[in-house]
């Protein structure tokens, strides 16, 4: 297939799926478009000036058969978070950049708590503004603000001493295309000529940081009319502001298209005219062949009657169900300890999504595009491999559309993503199991190995566990080995070795827990539990304790191998561990048996010459 036309069929699946299949629910938020309920008893055209327009939009959803609602909020006050709730839960919004008394402030609110939800949506912002200007606005709202490093904030001495620099056109016009970079990757294109200006003003060089800095958070105030963006994440932002009729940003959970405003007298096929220009935004977007797949699972799975399937309606399975929740007859007359109840509650959990997932793997509409899209680029022609690449490397580079001018560290960044991504998943449970990966003192790491049933929270501790000493190490490209496992770590995929590399055998270390395999979280902390490891338990460790308390140190065990660090020794309070990961099934199992071979190995000798 020729690659032009690969990409426009892309480009259709991908409004088909982001679009045309994934619309069902639309929200039109103006202040000059009168709600349902004002539509009675108002003098629409004096109390609102664009209702044609909005009996124009609501006309077209309707007729394309979406459930369409309409707010104003002409007051700020009147945009609260559960109204705003109510837009995030529509698939798409249609949203005007200037919200009555509030200005840009509240559209720009809105952005920023859709990008930061969990609910993807598509936001058409609306607006008789420049569109340079209210995109570069809304892609700094989404994108959020760190708080500024006190080092980088210049005093009042350094910005009179630069006031001439600063009151240069190139300073004081917002640079559209560098403050797009700052954004998008945190580059700041002017400090070379700001560096100039000052060598060229006699300034001394040390603020010239707080200077390049000042000026792109100037710039965000100024396109944003005064409004400062939430300090909070700073979420990963891409945008393309370049061609008017497809400006787009995505940021986190939300995906906007920035559209002008029709003149008034031609928004008669207003609803045709914003349908298209969303269209042309995610054409110009293109995301790549994953971002795809997931959007046609997200699609099935929005349609998929769960609550009402037919294989959980059959009373003998329901009630066969209550016997498997409830073990015995004190867990019937409410006797369960809380632990024990989650415990029940998320096995439970467990079966159905496991339901869901098959199901979903098998779905007819979901294989068919995934096949035929990657068929097709496979297909295309390949251009000539880079230096140190293969054919392999230049696809995977057009699956992901990365450029093939872009560096790509396949060893170190690539190989240990998509491995930690293959073998591990958040830990969510409330409660640790085979394939939990342990973290104590912030720095050494444990895989545990029990088998599952040993760890189940329906009974309280005191509970052995046994891990696997887990050794940080570089990334390889043999990972095919089985000798490693990869987490996704705050810092970054961690890569660590489970088996040694010449006998291929674990170092097993056992733990006990004092409370059981219940973990406790304490807000946003990552879970925690609490207990010893045998060769350093104290008799106390056989009464429950407070997790998360201060651990006491004592005497470190010996090493099992040389040069690996040994475990913390405690021994009244016990050594403190974070549950930083969960191997995926296949993966935890498989540890268990490299456990379990390790535990029944024989010794033989043999003889040689």
């Amino acid at each position: 297939m020729e690659t032009a036309q690969f990409e426009a069929n892309f480009a259709d699946a991908v409004v088909r799926s982001f679009r045309d299949d994934a619309i069902r629910t639309a929200v039109l938020i103006d202040d000059q478009f009168p709600t349902y309920l004002q539509m009675h008893g108002a003098n629409l055209k004096d109390d609102f000036k664009e209702f044609k327009r909005a009996a124009n939009l609501y006309s077209f959803f309707h007729q394309r058969g979406l459930i369409c609602d309409i707010e104003n909020w002409r007051n700020p006050e009147d945009a609260d978070l559960e109204l705003i709730d109510k837009a995030r839960k529509s698939d798409l919004v249609v949203l005007d950049y200037q919200l009555g008394a509030g200005g840009p402030k509240t559209a720009l609110e809105i952005l920023r708590h859709l990008a930061v939800s969990a609910h993807f949506n598509l936001v058409v912002l609306y607006t008789n503004d420049p569109l340079t200007k209210v995109a570069l606005a809304a892609a700094a709202a989404m994108r959020g603000v760190a708080p500024p490093d006190p080092k980088l904030v210049p005093t009042a001495e350094v910005l009179g001493e630069a006031a001439a620099i600063l009151d240069r056109e190139e300073f004081r016009e917002v640079d559209s295309a560098g403050l797009v970079a700052y954004l998008t990757r945190g580059e700041t294109p002017w400090k070379a000529d700001i560096q100039a200006a000052m060598a060229e003003a006699g300034m001394h060089l040390r603020s010239l940081r707080p200077l390049t800095s000042y000026i792109a958070r100037r710039w965000i105030q100024q396109v944003s009319e005064g409004y400062t963006p939430a300090e909070g994440p700073i979420l990963e932002l891409r945008c393309d502001l370049g061609v008017a009729g497809a400006m787009w940003i995505h940021c986190g959970s939300c995906f906007v298209a920035v559209v002008d405003k029709l003149k008034a007298g031609a928004d008669q096929d207003e609803g045709n005219y914003v349908w298209n220009r969303v269209g042309a935004a995610l054409r110009a977007w293109r995301p790549n062949f994953y971002r795809l797949v997931l959007s046609e699972i997200q699609n099935a799975l929005e349609l998929e009657a769960v609550a009402d399937h037919e294989a959980w309606l059959d009373d003998n399975l329901c009630l066969g169900l209550g016997l498997y929740l409830l073990e015995s007859d004190d867990a019937a007359a409410g006797k369960m300890e809380a632990v024990a109840v989650a415990g029940s509650a998320q096995s439970l959990i467990d079966r159905f999504v496991d339901l869901i997932r098959r199901r979903l793997a098998t779905h007819l509409k979901i294989t068919e595009t995934a096949t035929h899209m990657l068929s097709a680029r496979l297909s295309t022609a390949l251009s000539a491999p880079g230096l140190g690449e293969s054919s392999r490397h230049v696809r995977a580079r057009q699956l992901a559309h990365v450029a093939a001018d872009t560096a790509c560290d396949w060893q170190e960044k690539v190989l240990p993503a998509v491995n930690a991504f293959m073998m591990s998943d958040e830990f969510r449970g409330g409660h640790i199991t085979t394939g939990s990966v342990l973290q104590s003192d912030g720095a050494h790491y444990w895989l545990c190995v029990s088998p599952a049933c040993d760890l189940e929270p329906r009974e309280t501790g005191p509970v052995l566990m046994q891990v696997i000493r887990l050794s940080p190490r570089p990334s390889t490209d043999k990972y095919s080995t089985g000798e490693h496992i990869v987490i996704a770590t705050e810092k970054g995929p961690a890569v660590l070795t489970a088996l040694n590399a010449l006998n291929r055998q674990p170092s097993l270390k056992v733990i006990l827990l004092p409370n059981g395999a219940g973990v406790v979280r304490d807000g946003n902390s990552p879970p925690m539990l609490t207990g010893w490891f045998a060769s350093t338990m104290a008799p106390s460790a056989f009464g429950p304790t407070v997790v998360g308390a201060a651990p006491t140190t004592a005497a470190a065990e010996a090493p099992a191998e040389a040069g690996e660090p040994a475990p913390a020794a405690h021994s009244e309070v016990g050594t403190a561990f974070t549950v930083v990961a969960q191997l995926r099934g296949t993966f935890a199992t498989r540890f268990l048996l490299a456990a379990g071979q390790h535990l029944s190995r024989v010794g033989v000798d043999f003889i040689d010459l």
